[in-house]
Formats: structure tokens, C-alpha cells, sequence
């Protein structure tokens, strides 16, 4: 079993790289998930880890699953 940091750093590394090819700024991303920029800029700066609620949210609004946003498939 992985530890939480492997996990928010799989985490951090597959937003960015879906925010890339979406050509999505943190700007536009937070309004598409509507929480605050200093909300998504914590998550993507390890400094704070996302709700269970917002991982829903994130990969709904992106088209990706849960388990694909932490990790467990590719």
C-alpha cells in the first residue's frame, strides 16, 4: 500500500499533466470546478490534500475516474 504523499504526488503530477492537455491555466480550472485558485493552487503545491468530494468533482468535470486522478489505473 502506498503512503499519502505517494499518492498526492501521483495526484498532483496527472491534474497537471489533464490541465496541460486541456489547456487549462488554475484560473480557468477552479472556475470549471468552482472552488477558490488558492484552493487548486494548495493542491498542486502539496500543501493541502483535496476532500473526497472534490475528487468526484475533479474527475467528473474532467472525464477521468478517481482511481486513474490517485494512482490505481492508468
Amino acid at each position: 500500500m502506498r503512503d499519502i504523499q505517494e499518492i498526492l504526488d501521483v495526484f498532483v503530477e496527472r491534474l497537471k499533466d489533464i490541465m496541460i492537455e486541456k489547456n487549462l491555466n488554475i484560473k480557468q480550472l477552479a472556475e470549471i470546478l468552482k472552488i477558490e485558485r488558492r484552493t487548486l493552487n494548495s493542491w498542486l503545491l502539496k500543501k493541502r490534500t483535496p476532500r473526497i468530494d472534490y475528487l468526484y468533482s475533479i474527475a467528473d468535470c474532467l472525464g477521468v475516474s478517481i482511481d486513474y486522478l490517485v494512482g490505481r489505473e492508468d
